[in-house]
């Protein structure tokens, strides 16, 4: 393969490559953005708790609020949940995406050295050929 091929190969590799890292990006920001959101959830229900555990008077209200809070709660979590584990699935076959475009362009690296290797001999070899020939007259420095 010529090497202006492989250098073309190789900036589409690069450039896939960059997308997978950006998506590995973006998966990560999932991630954290679902631990965000347990957490203020987890600071709310716990807020609830500490309301109903002081043993000061509940008003029906508050309490009916509470209970549909509980419920939506739930179902947040889940989402979450569900949200978390669709980005762990995601981010690794994002990983081994990025796996295999390494190893592909570390396959292109090493064809890139092995054709100028060749480029290099037959360079090598085209010099040597166009070398005018060295008789007896041309090595004592005269015509």
């Amino acid at each position: 393969m010529k090497l202006r091929t492989i250098a073309r190969l190789d900036l589409i590799a690069a450039t896939r490559h960059q997308k997978v890292l950006d998506e590995i990006e973006r998966h990560n920001a999932m991630l954290v953005s679902a631990e965000q959101q347990r957490q203020v959830l987890d600071s709310y229900r716990t807020r609830l708790r500490e309301g109903w555990q002081n043993g000061q008077t509940v008003i029906a209200s508050e309490a009916q609020r509470a209970s549909h809070f509980v419920r939506a709660s739930d179902n947040a979590e889940a989402q979450i949940l569900r949200t978390e584990q669709n980005a762990r699935r995601m981010l690794e076959a994002a990983l081994q995406k990025l796996a295999d475009s390494q190893a592909y362009r570390n396959g292109l690296d090493e064809a890139a050295r092995k054709a100028t290797l060749v480029e290099d001999r037959l360079a090598a070899q085209r010099a040597e050929l166009a070398l005018p020939a060295r008789g007896p007259a041309n090595k004592a420095g005269g015509s």
